[in-house]
């Protein structure tokens, strides 16, 4: 059997009930819904007001649920709303900056976020985050806190860059149905370019990790050989043609393009509620889980795709470390954007959250952020415009 299919269906065995219809979201069981302050990992994120939101976004969907008619509390509100823009809308000099920020997290030294390292690594916040989606990805993968969790990390990731190297514009997400079909990898995310661009394929093929981990170097572009630290010290690759299945006639990334294309993005905003969406946008009701989500992941290879890319390594099946790769947040905001237009479809689709028949997940659910900030509520995920996340996209 394909092996990322193998270990993809397992994860949907394991941790969800199957079928597409769903239960209701607003069950009735207790929700404590605050979070634990005790150990601010993270200095610059407000625990205690990570909490008090928390707490009023709980309140605000019970009161949906119940009455139709509620009112958002001061804990929720933002000092202003960032406006997200994909990637080709923003201006050279934009472009430059945010690239300038991303190499910042990555020589910016890791806090803490990292656990069960090597000691004498010189760990990153960058690797951080990526330690940080790498940690039990089971329980926030394949199921319904896959949409909320990556929501937060996009987030986390977006407002380290403010925090910490003074970002000032816009999040970016690439928009890869624009660029599906022929000439994907002619998009303006696989740039050369050494100050705008992500870089392309690479050229020189390399396996530092052993297993199936081999690809091609990122030599070219604004990251050309960064070695991130997890699991171990490695140049960045990219495989675009990591299987056969991804790479019929050779035509390279066609075979995966009528699943991450307009007609793809479109089927998916007419699901019905937040299980089928999930469903649909994860590839769990595909044969071999293609979908906007996963099959990126595919198209790009190498460190980006993570499952197959660490088969027959020691973290094969175990963790992923796709977030290595500086186009995992674009890739993971335009996975958000897609949510985000879902929910503002209907209002009744902005709280949705529910998992397949007979799942108990509620938005009362802790997502495990690990070392990110403490655990919050999905519910406190569910509207990007409530604090902490305040942010929309441009339209």
């Amino acid at each position: 059997m394909f092996r990322y299919k193998a270990l993809y269906l397992s994860l949907v065995l394991a941790l969800i009930p199957q079928g597409l219809s769903a239960t209701p979201h607003n069950s009735k069981r207790a929700c404590s819904a605050g979070v634990d302050t005790a150990n601010p990992v993270i200095s610059f994120l407000d625990y205690q007001a990570l909490s008090d939101a928390a707490v009023a976004a709980v309140a605000y969907l019970d009161e949906f649920h119940s009455s139709g008619k509620p009112v958002a509390g001061k804990a929720l509100q933002c000092d202003r709303i960032r406006v997200r823009k994909e990637w080709r809308t923003l201006t050279r000099q934009e472009q430059k900056a945010y690239i300038k920020a991303e190499k910042c997290l990555r020589s910016t030294p890791d806090p803490g976020l990292v656990t069960g390292g090597n000691s004498s690594t010189k760990y990153t916040f960058s690797d951080g985050l990526t330690n940080a989606h790498a940690t039990g990805f089971g329980r926030y993968h394949a199921g319904p806190k896959f949409l909320p969790w990556h929501r937060w990390l996009v987030w986390m990731h977006g407002y380290s860059m403010e925090q910490l190297c003074g970002y000032t514009g816009p999040v970016p997400y690439w928009d890869y149905t624009i660029d599906a079909g022929l000439h994907v990898y002619k998009a303006p995310v696989f740039s050369t370019d050494a100050e705008v661009g992500f870089g392309d394929g690479g050229s020189v093929p390399i396996n530092e990790l052993g297993g199936r981990a081999g690809g091609f170097i990122v030599d070219n572009g604004a990251f050309a050989k960064i070695r991130p630290n997890l699991p171990l010290p490695h140049y960045l690759v990219r495989n675009f043609t990591p299987d056969a299945l991804y790479n019929p006639n050779n035509q390279y990334g066609i075979g995966l393009s009528d699943t991450y294309n307009r007609p793809a993005r479109n089927r998916v905003l007419n699901a019905t509620d937040f299980w089928q969406f999930e469903t649909m946008i994860d590839g769990l009701d595909d044969p071999q889980f293609r979908s906007i989500h996963n099959s990126v992941h595919y198209m790009i290879g190498g460190d980006g795709q993570s499952f197959n890319f660490l088969d027959g390594t020691p973290w094969g099946g175990k963790q992923v470390f796709g977030a290595n790769d500086p186009l995992f947040f674009l890739h993971h905001a335009n996975v958000d954007h897609v949510w985000w237009e879902w929910q503002n479809k209907q209002k009744a689709y902005q709280y949705d959250f529910r998992g397949g028949e007979g799942a108990p997940d509620n938005n009362c659910d802790y997502l495990p952020l690990n070392t990110l900030g403490p655990d919050v509520p999905v519910g406190l995920a569910l509207k990007t415009e409530w604090y902490p996340q305040c942010y929309t996209y441009a339209k």
